[in-house]
């Protein structure tokens, strides 16, 4: 039988999990021998020893294909905090105690974390622990059902099993063995957050989940694994065995299907976007000139989007507009704008446009962003009595909207965003005239 993966299995992205159960004994072994040498406390070992057996429980429940429960989460957690006795706890009177921990059990206490500034962190409460996890594995398996991509969905489990903090303790662990579960289950790596390189942007992006935008948490985990995935693809490399070479090609060949396909779907979907828009131009430019033809004013109009001559049109706009809004917008890969241009001749030769730019968000493949502005001129005076015409950047919406092929109906809420981006540019062109 042909030992190399058919254009089927490449398709389907299938890797064989062998090399990744390698890798965590290769890495697992040198964590042993460190700990000989005395360079890892016993404490330490034993946390790791706990969480590599947990990793080992993963792939026993993938292999066997058992659907994500509650008693397999709570198994999860007895398995992570098998050495860990006690846990802070806050009692009725919010007195701070050491409270022996019950493993794979809810939580009997609050725990709620006082932030730096003095705030309270509020999870879940006890009480209403059960109906939320119930709740969580049903959108769950809702979203597995509708195809979410994977580190959309182990950003989003993760970020929300959080939010419940359904354990007295150990519940940052239980969030990370979930997600690895997820990336797993897609034959992925295992999720590895490392403490010194990613905990700041790990919190960061929590903290941002926190406030609705799981974006960031996303770009995160989908940065880890691709990071590790390349290199695990080295080492295979340098073991320079034929069977791991083989292997390491087809991991290769799976990045750059995944990352072709995200590409494709979402300039598929930004396609769709810019005719929305440009439909939205159109109606708006023939509401305008019907206003403005009733009160006796000439207005010239014009919708038009971005050809090959046209290309590098908006750059600074776009780029300092992303800039406010806190991402880096890549103008380097596909983008598309549509704008509608604004002219009272009559007036004076100030002209005004009403830009919607669609463009890549960041490095993450498929992931993308839409801005809306309005760039006009202002006549700036000058000595001697002249004056110098400056281009103006006004936004248009308090935030990018961003949007990827794994989301929900993007067109709808597209379409929502723009309307309200539309009418609040136009009530910056009005107060300008």
């Amino acid at each position: 039988m042909d030992a190399h993966p058919s254009s089927a299995q490449l398709a389907l992205g299938i890797v064989d999990r062998g090399v990744t159960e390698t890798l965590i004994d290769l890495g697992f072994e040198h964590i042993r021998q460190a700990h000989e040498k005395g360079q890892i406390s016993k404490d330490a070992l034993q946390l790791i020893e706990d969480q590599h057996e947990t990793l080992d429980f993963v792939f026993q429940v993938i292999k066997q294909d058992r659907e994500l429960s509650l008693s397999y989460i709570r198994e999860l957690h007895q398995l992570l905090t098998r050495h860990q006795e006690s846990s802070e706890a806050v009692d009725q009177f919010g007195t701070k105690l050491q409270a022996p921990l019950v493993k794979g059990e809810w939580k009997k206490l609050p725990n709620n974390p006082t932030l730096p500034d003095g705030r309270i962190h509020e999870y879940c409460p006890p009480d209403f622990v059960q109906d939320e996890m119930d709740q969580l594995l049903k959108w769950h398996r809702e979203h597995e059902s509708q195809g979410v991509d994977v580190e959309v969905e182990a950003a989003w489990l993760h970020h929300r099993f959080t939010q419940i903090h359904p354990f007295q303790d150990g519940n940052g662990r239980v969030a990370r063995a979930l997600a690895t579960m997820i990336f797993l289950q897609k034959d992925y790596l295992p999720l590895v957050i490392r403490d010194v390189e990613h905990r700041e942007r790990y919190l960061d992006a929590l903290a941002d989940a926190d406030m609705g935008n799981l974006s960031s948490l996303v770009n995160l985990f989908a940065d880890v694994e691709t990071r590790d995935l390349n290199e695990a693809i080295d080492f295979l490399r340098s073991l320079r065995g034929a069977g791991i070479q083989r292997i390491a090609a087809s991991a290769a060949e799976r990045v750059k299907l995944r990352q072709r396909t995200s590409e494709e779907e979402a300039r598929q979907l930004t396609e769709r976007l810019l005719s929305i828009a440009q439909d939205r131009l159109t109606e708006v430019e023939g509401e305008l000139l019907l206003q403005f033809e009733h009160q006796g004013i000439r207005l010239q109009t014009l919708v038009a989007s971005n050809t090959p001559d046209a290309e590098g049109y908006w750059n600074r706009q776009i780029v300092e507009l992303a800039q406010k809004y806190g991402y880096w917008a890549d103008l380097s890969r596909f983008r598309r704008w549509t704008k509608l241009r604004l002219r009272l001749p009559d007036l004076s030769e100030a002209q005004a446009n009403l830009v919607v730019s669609l463009h890549h968000k960041g490095t993450t493949a498929g992931l993308m962003a839409g801005t809306c502005f309005l760039s006009s001129t202002t006549a700036i005076d000058l000595e001697g009595g002249e004056s110098l015409a400056v281009w103006e950047v006004i936004p248009a919406a308090d935030n990018a909207f961003t949007y990827s092929t794994s989301h929900r109906d993007p067109e709808s809420g597209f379409r929502t965003w723009l309307d309200d981006a539309i009418e609040r540019a136009l009530d910056r062109w009005q107060a300008t005239i």
